[in-house]
């Protein structure tokens, strides 16, 4: 018996005021089954309900992504190294191209590994010190690059704007030096804040507070405490600097590479943590225009982002 027929004896047997239990014996279907079937006949009719059957049996297949729009997509993600949601943005913006992320996730999953696509969910850590204009805290932190070179990784917690100097040992003087070459970047900052680290000890506060700055030492083993530089490391370590054998590279090189994987993240990288993915670029000239709005768009993301738990709010 197919389908449309049972529908048919359904709808007679209960004409002749059959139980549920015996339509549902007879037709060898559940109750559940039976009920829907007679609710949407006592809705629309026995001839309503057996056309839109009908119809729903011949539904035209779903449309499939073309090929050059999934290539696109792994192309993007092997270049850049997006995850879904930037993405997502990079077809929309730069090609005109509308895709849901299920799609994209689909599409990543079927061209490459499970590992590679990189879809693990981990919690987010709210910052401790928060801010809430451009250059008022910039984190400080140092990222061993090997081949006795270390990159002096600074960033606004603010506009997410990063700088990153070059350098060949982790004492103080580098340290201070490494600082000369940010603060000309970032011009007066209320608060610096780094890690207790060798190249952050004298030297570096004594320059700090010179150009009329404060310093924060970070907690030890404390995750929400330098979350927005250690996010920017774990870029700069996966889409700049991969492991390479950095001994044979000058000093003078690496900047170069450093400067412009800056200038990228800067002008040209969507970030999920300002509001609508925006490059930081993008989001100051958002917020010189209209503070307030940029104020409160970001605080709605964070909302969302960690939820409403209490924090402490220092610096």
């Amino acid at each position: 018996m197919n389908s449309i027929s049972c529908y048919e004896v359904a709808h007679r047997m209960q004409q002749q005021n059959l139980s549920i239990e015996v339509i549902a014996a007879t037709l060898d279907k559940s109750r559940a089954t039976i009920y829907r079937w007679l609710q949407g006949i006592r809705r629309s009719g026995i001839r309503s309900f057996l056309k839109r059957k009908r119809t729903c049996k011949s539904r035209r297949p779903k449309a499939k992504t073309p090929e050059y729009i999934a290539q696109l997509i792994v192309d993007i993600r092997q270049e850049k190294g997006y995850c879904g949601a930037k993405i997502q943005k990079e077809l929309r913006v730069k090609y005109g191209i509308k895709k849901s992320l299920a799609t994209i996730y689909r599409i990543l999953h079927e061209r490459l590994t499970r590992n590679i696509v990189g879809v693990k969910r981990y919690q987010k850590h709210e910052p401790i010190v928060k801010s809430y204009a451009p250059r008022e805290v910039v984190e400080h932190d140092t990222v061993d690059l090997g081949g006795g070179k270390y990159a002096f990784t600074s960033i606004d917690v603010f506009t997410k704007e990063p700088v990153v100097v070059i350098g060949t040992d982790l004492t103080m003087k580098s340290g201070k030096d490494a600082f000369m070459r940010q603060k000309a970047y970032y011009g007066d900052v209320r608060l610096h804040q780094s890690d207790n680290g060798s190249e952050f000890q004298t030297d570096f506060v004594e320059a700090v507070i010179a150009t009329g700055s404060k310093h924060r030492y970070s907690r030890p083993y404390k995750k929400n405490e330098q979350s927005h530089i250690e996010n920017f490391n774990r870029s700069l370590r996966a889409e700049c600097f991969q492991h390479a054998d950095y001994a044979k590279q000058s000093v003078e090189e690496m900047q170069k590479e450093a400067d412009k994987f800056c200038h990228f993240y800067i002008h040209e990288r969507w970030h999920m943590g300002l509001p609508d993915m925006m490059t930081p670029a993008e989001f100051k000239d958002f917020y010189n225009k209209d503070p307030e709005r940029a104020k409160l768009e970001l605080a709605t993301l964070q909302a969302k982002r960690y939820g409403k738990r209490k924090i402490l709010i220092c610096g």
